[in-house]
């Protein structure tokens, strides 16, 4: 039987998660926030942008081939390790990119290489901090991560209206490299088990044979679909309906930092208090304001409320994304219930950004009709995913949260 967790190995461990976030929260801003909006000014087609925004999403579906390889290393070694690469792959892209296709291909390889830690990532949290407080932490840690963001959309913003590109891309992964490198002295103190290598056709079958969790994955492949499509409506609007400024969407993107910040806090309390799968129905539903009010807003200015709404939503959905996982998964189970979320995330996101560019084409180069399809699709998704997640007893949900840290 594992011991109770140390208090002072899990404060320096959150100082160091938190310092890691911070600098993640840097790089994000600049890398995730303007990447589509500049390959779309850079000339870049419908096409191009579909790819940037699929990026991590073709990281998630490839991540059971990365789970796979680096399964029996020690998980914190894996997470530091592979970030860090994934940004020295980076770097090196956009100093040698010169047209919008070889920069979405640098998002895209970089996004496959960061995803191949996301399981042991999510096996990391679950030992390092306790029951009680591990939502809270996570949530402070990314609330560390939305003030760096908050600073530096701003300030990207204006960078990219008065210089290269890739000066500012490759600026902002020089910062990012101390936070990434300082997960290596993460200590688990012996609660980490290393996964042995198990073949992903037999982890495919048991974890579908789960019938609950596999009406969940359906929702929110339902909801998730339309939601995604979204990230390639969105900024093809900025761009050629609204023809919003990088200083506007660096405005947009610090918003939404800034609502992040108290978000955070908002969600960790929420979470180790409640059900996770049941915050993140009520997310699902409140994220239907964003392609609404694109639908309707007569002017760039009218966008700024969905900067909010995002700020809200997007923090719960980042901390429930690893939670749901910790209190669904039977014991030992997590590593496989997290590489099962990971690959059908990156179905859908990789369809998704696809299928809109398509819709686009076929409505002759308007976005509108296809804001109609995501409504509907993530109206029909939430329904699905509210009934799947109260299939989930709160007995069954405290029973799992309890021993979830001697997971795996």
């Amino acid at each position: 039987m594992l011991q109770p967790h140390v208090p002072e190995v899990v404060r320096r461990n959150f100082r160091i998660d938190l310092f890691g976030g911070i600098c993640s929260g840097i790089y994000v801003a600049v890398v995730v926030g303007f990447m589509p909006v500049i390959i779309r000014r850079m000339g870049g087609s419908t096409t191009d942008v579909a790819l940037v925004v699929a990026a991590p999403f073709i990281g998630h579906l490839l991540s059971p081939i990365g789970i796979y390889l680096l399964s029996g290393l020690p998980p914190v070694r894996v997470v530091a390790g592979v970030v860090t690469t994934g940004r020295v792959v980076f770097l090196a892209g956009v100093l040698v990119a010169t047209t919008p296709l070889m920069l979405g291909a640098t998002t895209v390889v970089f996004w496959v290489v960061n995803l191949a830690n996301v399981a042991a990532y999510t096996t990391v949290m679950a030992a390092i901090y306790p029951d009680r407080e591990r939502a809270q932490a996570m949530g402070k840690v990314r609330m560390g991560a939305a003030v760096a963001s908050l600073a530096t959309a701003a300030i990207a913003g204006i960078l990219f209206d008065t210089m290269s590109a890739t000066l500012v891309f490759a600026a902002a992964t020089i910062i990012s490299f101390p936070g990434a490198v300082g997960f290596f002295w993460i200590r688990e103190e012996g609660r980490a088990e290393v996964p042995p290598r198990r073949p992903m056709s037999r982890i495919a079958r048991e974890v579908w044979s789960d019938l609950r969790y596999r009406d969940l994955l359906i929702a929110h492949s339902v909801f998730g679909l339309g939601n995604l499509m979204n990230a390639t409506v969105i900024p093809l609007m900025l761009v050629d309906h609204f023809d919003a400024p990088n200083t506007f969407i660096g405005l947009m993107a610090a918003l939404t930092s800034a609502v992040a910040v108290v978000s955070y806090i908002f969600w960790g309390r929420l979470i180790d208090r409640g059900s996770s799968l049941m915050l993140s129905a009520y997310s699902c539903a409140l994220l239907l304001a964003v392609p609404l009010t694109y639908l309707f807003a007569p002017t760039v200015w009218w966008l700024l409320p969905v900067a909010v709404v995002t700020g809200i939503v997007n923090t719960g959905f980042e901390i429930t994304f690893h939670t749901n996982i910790v209190q669904i998964a039977p014991r030992g189970r997590v590593l496989d219930y997290a590489t099962a979320q990971s690959f059908a995330l990156g179905v859908r996101g990789t369809v998704a950004p696809f299928l809109a560019s398509i819709l686009i084409g076929v409505f002759g180069g308007s976005a509108y009709p296809v804001l109609f399809v995501i409504i509907t699709l993530m109206v029909i998704g939430t329904v699905m995913y509210y009934r799947a997640a109260r299939e989930f007893a709160p007995t069954r949900e405290a029973l799992v949260v309890e021993t979830a840290p001697a997971t795996s």
